[in-house]
């Protein structure tokens, strides 16, 4: 699953309620924290601990922090750069009969997006429809390699799980679009997506599948949902949405060879966000409703069952400060 991208909080905050669109000259720097823990095997919906490496659980532990500054060319027209960090750690029983933890950590694969909206913001306070176009570069390391043992009790170096690597080892275009409509008094609702779309096929990456390297998959994430302003003249607000994120089997462009783990999740996505003066902090505790883990190319071709982790739950939060 994308578990090294992440998506803003809350429908991001420049949606309708949290500061509105970036005027022109107006900066817009931010920080989104993200945490997540998984530890049961999936394959298509079920749980199947059975089928993971040696029949035991794995433990995956992830922490991402983004940074990114935003800069509103005009008021309708913005560019973001985003500065991914992670640090992950897999857990996972070896052929020593042993669990042994490999870890990566470090920066991630850059972006930078340009964001239009499609209305004049000043002319339409209550509701806008943005697209966005950007580039995602492979600066994140894709081959980050540490200890694993063998049932000779030998140790050899080789790359830790895709699930943690830094990056895909690709250049990828970024496909976003956003909006937010005032329904009635104090309620609004709002969507936010992307679609990360990578040419490349595969990198030269070892996979655990013998023989096989580690694809560069198109990764996505939508989210829609409603706010609710609790306590407008105190900048406090609630929502409450989906979000889906996902890998899918073939890509939009380019080949599907090489290993991946395609599937999505489906989350319930509550939040409550707080804007004061500048600056705007949101937190998200988004939970696993419905998954399903589908068998990549790979896996049908060698008559695998494919499958990995999920997180039962995500915890996000998000800060952004306007000047």
């Amino acid at each position: 699953m994308p578990v090294r991208f992440i998506s803003p909080s809350l429908g991001g905050s420049s949606l309708g309620g949290f500061g509105g669109p970036l005027k022109a000259r107006q900066w817009e720097v931010g920080l989104a924290y993200r945490h997540l823990g998984a530890d049961q095997w999936f394959v298509g919906t079920e749980v199947r601990e059975a089928s993971a490496p040696f029949g035991q659980p794995l433990f995956l532990n992830i922490s991402s922090l983004d940074a990114s500054v935003s800069y509103g060319v005009t008021d309708r027209v913005s560019l973001t750069l985003t500065l991914p960090f992670s640090r992950g750690t897999h857990s996972r029983f070896y052929a020593d009969g042993k669990r042994h933890k490999v870890k990566a950590s470090g920066l991630g694969d850059v972006s930078l997006v340009g964001n239009v909206w499609l209305r004049n913001p000043a002319k339409h306070p209550d509701g806008n429809f943005a697209l966005g176009l950007g580039l995602k570069t492979p600066s994140g390391d894709n081959g980050v390699i540490d200890d694993f043992f063998l049932a000779n009790g030998s140790v050899i170096r080789s790359p830790v799980d895709q699930a943690i690597q830094l990056g895909d080892g690709g250049v990828g275009m970024v496909l976003q679009a956003q909006a937010f409509q005032r329904l009635v008094n104090r309620v609004s609702g709002y969507f936010y997506g992307w679609y990360l779309l990578t040419p490349r096929e595969r990198t030269g990456v070892p996979s655990p599948l013998p023989g096989v390297p580690l694809s560069v998959p198109d990764v996505y994430s939508f989210r829609p949902g409603l706010t609710y302003e609790l306590r407008p003249k105190r900048g406090l607000s609630m929502s409450l949405g989906t979000r889906i994120d996902g890998i899918p089997v073939r890509d939009l462009a380019g080949g599907n060879q090489g290993f991946r783990r395609p599937g999505y999740s489906l989350y319930l996505d509550p939040g409550i966000a707080i804007a004061r003066r500048r600056g705007t902090l949101t937190l998200n505790i988004p939970l696993r409703l419905h998954q399903n883990f589908k068998r990549s190319l790979a896996d049908v071709e060698r008559g695998t069952s494919g499958g990995g982790d999920l997180a039962k739950y995500l915890i996000l939060v998000g800060y952004a400060l306007r000047f």
